[in-house]
């Protein structure tokens, strides 16, 4: 299916994945973006073999793996600094690199193959049969409309195809701080409700995610108050040292549960159908595997609507499967009680140990995809 129009809406990571997939499958793209320069904000990503997968066969991993970091490792520690979960990760890929590297990789990447990028332009409707008109009026038709548009999806919410769309009361703050850890190690840290991870992101800069509730003012403060997260994780006071004054981004942590992700000639990816907690590393990953799929199954149907609909019931389940996982895990943080939290730890740990629930938890931490020699979750 090739020589047809498609439209995306959102140059973001998963606008650009399937703007990227359709050019180099032969379709004319145009993607309509609401900001005047489209760029990632100074934050690392986690990118596991479910997305570089599809960047292998476009080139595009071999830039990220050079300029990021493969991990060795990848633990969780309580606040006593106790193991609660260690993954030797050698054996497969996960890598930590800037989300400007993978965004600008993209855009380059989708760009090159022919598609074109239309900023400062605001999406207000769009319609089943792949229309979308824009905020002086201009109606723009197509074979294909793509909502990649986010949490706050204009495309979706047009379409009515959200089943729930709400803040889950807590949230991150992502910033880079310049890199003295050797390790190829990913840590999270944990004390109370809040959560800590650092991980190397380059040969130069350091990853670090600060989760806490939405409620703690001076907690999602910006500028990063180093004194209240200093003195929840005083181990870590070099690490808040290091944020640079004028860095840093929070966003709550957003949750989207869709009934479909397609109707008529209209298909969503990323935040706008999936917005999951980071706890798996996996909002972005999911939507760059999806985008590529998305544009596989295009390939090999007679008509967008087959297309589109091979593709959700093959993409579908395991995003749903992900997205429990992650917001299980959200709960788990934030939910229990300050006295008992130790149980959390143990209850974790357990899990973590445990044959089956470890399978299962490392199959869909990956995106549902098996590492080497692994054939599938048991």
């Amino acid at each position: 299916m090739t020589g047809r129009a498609a439209n995306v809406v959102g140059a973001g990571i998963g606008g650009l994945s399937a703007a990227a997939a359709l050019a180099l499958a032969g379709w004319q793209v145009r993607i309509f973006e609401q900001a005047e320069d489209p760029r990632e904000f100074g934050a690392g990503i986690y990118l596991k073999e479910n997305s570089l997968q599809p960047l292998d066969r476009v080139g595009v991993s071999e830039l990220l793996l050079a300029r990021g970091v493969k991990l060795d490792e990848v633990r969780i520690l309580d606040e006593h600094h106790r193991p609660v979960a260690v993954r030797d990760v050698r054996a497969e890929r996960v890598v930590v690199t800037l989300r400007a590297d993978l965004h600008g990789a993209l855009r380059d990447l989708a760009t090159g193959a022919g598609a074109e990028l239309v900023t400062g332009q605001t999406v207000t409707a769009a319609g089943a049969d792949g229309t979308l008109r824009l905020a002086g009026g201009e109606r723009v038709a197509g074979d294909l409309l793509i909502g990649a548009d986010g949490y706050h999806s204009v495309v979706r919410d047009c379409l009515g195809l959200a089943r729930r769309v709400h803040d889950l009361g807590d949230g991150a703050t992502r910033v880079v701080v310049p890199r003295v850890e050797t390790e190829p190690v990913s840590t999270e840290h944990w004390s109370g409700r809040r959560r800590v991870g650092v991980a190397p992101c380059s040969p130069e800069h350091t990853y670090v995610f600060i989760i806490g509730p939405e409620r703690d003012a001076r907690g999602v403060r910006l500028p990063v108050d180093v004194a209240r997260w200093s003195g929840a994780f005083p181990h870590l006071r070099d690490v808040f040292e290091r944020i640079p004054a004028d860095a840093g981004v929070h966003h709550a942590h957003a949750y989207v549960l869709c009934s479909s992700w397609v109707r008529g000639r209209v298909a969503l990816i990323g935040d706008a159908a999936h917005a999951q907690p980071p706890n798996l590393g996996q909002g972005a990953g999911l939507a760059i595997a999806n985008a590529f799929a998305l544009a596989e199954a295009l390939a090999h149907a007679e008509t967008v609507e087959e297309g589109l609909d091979a593709w959700q019931r093959r993409s579908f389940p395991v995003a749903r499967n992900v997205q429990r996982l992650t917001t299980w895990y959200d709960h788990l943080g934030y939910q229990w009680p300050p006295p008992v939290a130790g149980l959390r730890a143990g209850l974790v740990r357990g899990l973590a140990r445990f044959g089956p629930t470890r399978r299962q938890w490392e199959w869909w931490w990956r995106g549902g995809v098996p590492r080497p020699a692994e054939t599938g979750p048991s």
